[in-house]
């Protein structure tokens, strides 16, 4: 038995391209940022930041760029390196962080102009 080429009045092509069409949409549209607890808490810690504050003036947009987990040796606690870039008012700055493992602590290790 031959599947029906019609489907409530629309051809089987067109609800193909409809389907594909909104597939396309919803992914463009998709925010592609990661906003995990995580990357909001870094996110606010440099907002906190008198350094940064001072460079950009207020923190307009931020954005994750790059993080990187590492373990030197086996002995060694691991650390990870987050680096964000930081959009003011008055410029852009390049922000790196470091947090070691088994510490609660945040540190700067970079701050840069983009």
């Amino acid at each position: 038995m031959p599947l029906p080429t019609n489907f409530f009045g629309v051809t089987a092509k067109q609800l193909l391209v409809l389907v594909s069409l909104g597939c396309a949409a919803a992914y463009l549209l998709n925010d592609h940022e990661e906003h995990s607890p995580e990357t909001l808490a870094l996110e606010a810690f440099i907002r906190s930041q008198e350094q940064v504050s001072a460079r950009v003036g207020a923190v307009l947009e931020m954005a994750l760029v790059r993080q990187v987990v590492a373990y030197p040796t086996n002995t060694a606690e691991g650390y990870k390196r987050s680096m964000f870039v930081v959009e003011g008012e008055k410029g852009q700055l390049m922000v790196t962080l470091k947090q070691t493992d088994g510490e609660r602590g945040i540190e700067v290790t970079e701050i840069r102009d983009r």
